[in-house]
């Protein structure tokens, strides 16, 4: 049931550009906090390949706070992928931006996707009027090419497991890492993948356990009884524990808190900044699968992501000290606490996860 996440199979590599870009655009303007997060390795590949260039990021309007201040790009350009004139304005201001600074046209353009693709966000990789465009071949999601790539890259394949089992999962950061590669980067940096504002973190409390028993989908969270549970016994060995409630997890906390029979204190409505400082300086985080969830991990924090019907293979969090649990039958029921418990206490133990 507990796992850390299946090595990828191998994406063949492509030959390194001709020339070093001097400006890069890179879009993840889609709002899913998880999946931005899960690009950074790529883009963090992109950034040590290309040290000299000017990396433009292209976010959706829900994490700006997320990449702000970050070492990842030069310039974040924010975007709202819903309202097609305010794509359109984004687009003819981009263009002006860098003509104003870097001549007529980026480069480089690289198109990040994973389960979906946005019409609206190649419209703008197409309007960049980049010079090589690359991204994954649209009619993988049934799509034509309206980001007008000049690289189309095939999506890697699945492998057989080698016990004639199912086929192995890709992790969705191997699959950005797969476009990275066709941009002529692609080695996986190191982790941790983001770095907080050192003037939160000195504010943050040290070796506190950050239980979040909500999510956005219903569908994603354990059952509240069982995050209780896990509550009790962490408070028995003397952790300092507390909930985190998001602004769709409306009711979670007090459904908990009801079931254990006292309340923890709780974290609500901080910023991503703040968040992932409190997680930087934490002993523990236990979670469904959310955007805090990948937040921890790519600090660095201990981490353990609870999994129903997503298959963490694919969408476990980058970072180097997490850990999923998942039932044989996937479904979020059948997970105990002693479970998580099982997976969670040895990282707490564990000198490589230790809060530095």
């Amino acid at each position: 049931m507990p796992g850390d996440r299946a090595p990828a199979p191998a994406v063949d590599a492509v030959p390194e550009p001709d020339s070093d870009p001097a400006c890069i655009h890179l879009y993840r303007p889609q709002n899913q906090l998880g999946d931005l997060l899960l690009t950074v390795p790529a883009i963090r590949s992109i950034r040590h390949r290309f040290p000299r260039a000017h990396i433009v990021l292209v976010v959706g309007r829900q994490n700006a706070d997320a990449v702000l201040g970050q070492a990842w790009a030069d310039e974040i350009r924010v975007v709202d992928t819903r309202n097609f004139l305010g794509i359109a304005r984004a687009g003819l201001r981009g263009l002006a931006r860098t003509a104003a600074r870097h001549g007529p046209r980026p480069d480089l353009a690289v198109y990040f996707t994973t389960v979906s693709y946005s019409r609206s966000s190649a419209m703008l990789v197409r309007w960049s009027g980049a010079r090589a465009r690359v991204g994954f071949d649209p009619s993988l999601y049934g799509e034509r090419d309206r980001a007008g790539l000049t690289r189309l890259v095939a999506r890697p394949e699945r492998a057989p497991s080698g016990d004639g089992g199912d086929t192995l999962a890709i992790h969705q950061s191997d699959l950005s890492l797969a476009l990275a590669r066709a941009a002529g980067a692609g080695e996986r940096p190191e982790p941790p993948y983001y770095a907080p504002d050192p003037a939160l973190l000195r504010q943050a409390p040290e070796n506190a356990v950050y239980l979040h028993p909500g999510a956005g989908k219903l569908h994603n969270r354990w059952p509240a009884e069982r995050f209780a549970e896990v509550a009790r016994r962490l408070a028995e060995r003397g952790h300092s524990t507390w909930w985190l409630e998001g602004p769709q997890d409306q009711g979670t906390v007090d459904a908990v808190s009801k079931a254990l029979g006292w309340s923890p204190p709780v974290v609500r409505g901080e910023t991503i900044p703040r968040l992932a400082a409190r997680f930087a300086r934490a002993s523990l985080y236990i979670g469904n699968d959310t955007g805090p969830l990948h937040l921890a991990g790519a600090v660095g924090c201990p981490t353990v992501g609870i999994y129903g019907w997503t298959n963490p293979d694919e969408w476990l969090p980058v970072g180097r000290c997490v850990r999923s649990v998942r039932a044989a039958d996937h479904k979020l029921g059948s997970i105990s606490a002693r479970d998580v418990l099982d997976v969670a206490l040895p990282l707490l133990e564990e000198a490589r996860c230790a809060v530095v």
